[in-house]
This record gives structure tokens, sequence and C-alpha cells, in this order.
């Protein structure tokens, strides 16, 4: 009997996914919550199991297909389990007869003699995606062959420095890195075409193309040539880096769902904006304290986490700042669900602290922490995504000193925070200098007037001036 495993909803209502690699093929044998194939959903990466045991007769999706929720995965015929486990009962197609079944229906797998049923585990958001091996999307399946690249990868030649090179390598996330290692393309030699100079999957597909199609031609660059003071040589007159003159880039995953949400609150939420110019002189001072603690160490201490800090405060007193617009009322939450604003390889993720106004400030620089790095090595759940109330993005990480973020669906309020700089600043009639910054935000205006609006950031500039009345 062959089974039709159609692709789940992995959680949270997601409709489609795309498939990133296949950790199985036509004429393995798997079973039961064997991870079959690693799917990337508009929130997360997510490794998939089986929910029974068999012989892979077909892989319906290739990787790189998106596919929608309730269409066929792949295929397998009915065999021992290797692991003697019996079929499960899960949200996947069987069919009582021998005829295949396609069916999106959730069914119930007969059970064995002994009347056992084995529950598929596992499928939700995987549990360490570092630990992932490298993966290519494949564009086109008969471009990128890693077995038709050298494993070696060019030393650097004139005209770099040790700084130039660390400052282009640190624009690689560690899986492009890897790839780009294991198609012999040197990671100093390209221009990131992502967010901030940011080094892509794309970006290293498409200098190994270039390798290879220079190699098959017998046109390759003079070994030693001496190259002027930068980043490389343009091998292409006229264009600003080497590749196509224009290049096609398909929208999936986490930038395809920033895409509909950042629409849908620009053309439907009015955005209301303030700034205001903050002495947090006394916050750096905290800061390094608290760095200092051994109880602190390892956790982020920086300034975002006084900012949480004072966000909560003051949404106490202001409680039309967390409360969300539908249209004919408001809802005003009494607690605080924080959404961080992160960028990551694969595009702008606000996880959330949930319950953020019961933690001390350890927790919530623990909470941090562990958020900030979930998503950066892109294991952020997605419950982890849902639920925000009021965020908050670090823009001063950028070096900027302030902006009009977009709020998140369903919130009325997101505070960006601005670098922190040196400045000339008046203290007791005295010229000084003081750490600085702006902080401001965006307000949904349907619920928020600007005098709201203002008074809320006043009330968070007045804590990271005076940041130890809620050290707790």
């Amino acid at each position: 009997m062959t089974q039709t495993f159609n692709l789940p909803d992995v959680g949270e209502g997601l409709t489609e996914a795309e498939i990133v690699s296949w950790k199985v093929q036509v004429g393995d044998t798997v079973a039961i919550n064997d991870v079959i194939c690693e799917i990337e959903t508009a929130k997360s990466l997510v490794e998939l199991p089986v929910p029974f045991a068999g012989e892979v007769q077909e892989l319906v999706a290739a990787e790189g297909d998106t596919i929608e929720v309730g269409q066929p995965l792949i295929r397998i015929s009915a065999g021992a389990d290797p692991e003697g486990a019996s079929p499960a009962s899960s949200p996947v197609d069987s069919a009582p007869s021998e005829a295949e079944s396609t069916s999106p229906t959730p069914q119930t797998q007969s059970r064995d003699s002994a009347g056992e049923n084995q529950a598929l585990v596992g499928s939700g958001p995987k549990a360490d995606v570092a630990k992932a091996r490298p993966r290519v999307r494949a564009t086109a399946p008969d471009l990128i062959d890693a077995s038709e690249f050298d494993d070696d990868v060019p030393a650097p030649q004139h005209g770099f420095n040790t700084g130039d090179i660390a400052d282009i390598v640190a624009k690689a996330s560690p899986p492009v890195r890897a790839l780009a290692k294991r198609l012999g393309v040197a990671v100093w030699e390209l221009v990131g075409s992502g967010r901030n100079g940011q080094i892509t999957r794309d970006d290293v597909e498409r200098q190994a193309r270039q390798k290879k199609a220079q190699r098959e031609s017998g046109k390759t660059p003079a070994a030693g040539a001496p190259v002027p003071q930068g980043r490389r040589l343009p091998s292409d007159v006229g264009l600003l880096y080497d590749g196509p003159r224009e290049d096609k880039i398909q929208v999936r995953g986490v930038r395809k769902a920033t895409a509909l949400n950042v629409t849908a609150s620009a053309s439907t939420v009015p955005h209301v904006s303030v700034f205001k110019e903050v002495d947090v002189t006394r916050t750096m001072e905290l800061r390094q304290a608290l760095k200092n603690e051994p109880s602190y160490k390892g956790l982020s201490v920086s300034p975002m986490l006084f900012a949480a800090k004072a966000i909560i405060w003051a949404a106490r007193k202001n409680p039309q700042i967390n409360a969300t617009w539908h249209d004919t009322h408001y809802t005003l939450r009494n607690y605080v669900n924080l959404g961080i604003a992160a960028a990551t390889p694969r595009g702008l993720v606000v996880p959330v602290i949930h319950e953020a106004h019961t933690y001390n400030t350890q927790g919530l620089a623990a909470a941090i922490t562990q958020l900030t790095v979930d998503a950066r090595e892109g294991k952020t759940t997605p419950a982890e995504m849902q639920g925000g109330t009021i965020s908050i993005t670090n823009i001063g990480t950028l070096g900027l000193d302030s902006g009009t973020p977009i709020l998140p669906p369903g919130q009325a309020s997101i505070v960006a925070l601005g670098a922190v700089r040196k400045k000339p600043w008046v203290v007791d009639g005295q010229i000084v200098p003081r750490d600085v910054m702006v902080i401001g935000g965006s307000f949904d205006h349907r619920l928020i007037d600007g005098d709201l609006a203002g008074a809320f950031i006043a009330d968070v500039a007045a804590v990271m001036e005076q940041p130890g009345l809620l050290i707790d």
C-alpha cells in the first residue's frame, strides 16, 4: 500500500512552505518520526518528520519548490518499520485499500494486533537549527554541483589587508561561509546584495557559476595580477559588481511575510511618530556596573535592556499605548508581550518575550539574550513570533540616530532606539560631554494622539535618564 504524506500546517495557520533540503532519497527506508526534509516557512526553519514507516517511492516536491499546506510532499510504500514501530495516528493521509490516497483530510491509521499506537512527535520547529548541515537552495538544479568546484579557496591577492577581509567575511553568516568553502568561493571577493551588504547564498552561488563558466571557456584571471586597493578588480566594465545586469530574485519565506505585513500596516494604519533626545549617561554607567556583576556574565546588557524595562513601566502609566484597534472597538491589554525586532540573514523577524512585565532585570536580560541568539540562528519558532502587544527596535546598532519604524500587525506602538553618542550637554549650567541618544517611535494614530505618544516617550526617556529607579 502506498501512503501519501501531505504538507501539514506546522503551526499558527501557515499556508505554504519552501522545501529547503531533502534528507531522504527514493529507495530509502524510513521509520516513524524520521526527519525526511527541512522546510522554510514565513517564520522559521522546520525539520519535518514522517508519520509512518516504509520505502520512499517518490519525492513529489523538489528542493526550492514552494507548496501549499495539504499538497502531496512524499509517497511511501507500506513496509516493516526498521525499529518495529507501529503505524502512527497523524494529520496525514492513509488509505484502507491498496490504492494510493491523496486526500488532504486527516485520517487515523489502523492499529496493530496489540492495539498500540505511536504518536507523531517533533513535527514542530526544529530544536537546533544551528546544527543542521549546510544547505543549498536549488535555483537551477544543473547549475550548482559542488563536485564541479575546487575545494581550495583562493588566498587574498594584492590590495587586501586583514581588517578589510574580516569586515567582508563578517557580512556572511556561518552557513553561507560553509557553502562558499564547499563551492571554492572566496568570501572576501564578494559584494553582498543583501540588507546592509549582507552576503547571501545567492551571491555565493552566482560567483560559483561564474567561476565554472570561466573555467569552461578557458578565460581565468591571471594569477598574481596586482589589484588596486579595494575588494576586487571588477570583471564587467560598467556594472556595479560581478553578475548579470539584472537578476530576478524570487520573494519567499521571511521576506514575503515581511512585505505583506508592512504593506498592510502602512496602508491601513495611520502612523504618527515622535522623538526625544535623552541624556543616558547614568544608563551607560549602570550598564557597565551590571556587566561586571558575575550574575550577569554571558547576558546581553545593552541599552535595549533598560529601554525594555522603561517601556513596561511607561505602559503602566499610559495603558492605551498597549492596546489594539478593532474598527468598532479597541482592546486594552493588562500585560506586556514585548516584541524585539531582529535583523537576521533571512530577513527581519520580531520574536516576542511573553509576559515580559513579570521578569526582573536579570531575567529580562536572559530572555533578550536567548531570543536574539535564536532569531539570528533561525531557531525562533512560529509560536514565539505571535501575540506581541508592543515592540522595540534598536536601530542604533546600525549607527543611526532615529527612524520611523512601521507598526507590527495588531500593535499600536513600537519604540526605536538610536545610537549612543558623546555630545555636549548642559548640566547645572555647565556644558559637559554626556552620552546622548534619540528615543522615538511610531504609534497608531487611531488610538494614540500626539500628546499621548509624547507623554509615553517622555516617560521612557525619564527612566533612561534615571535607570536605577527600576532595577530589581
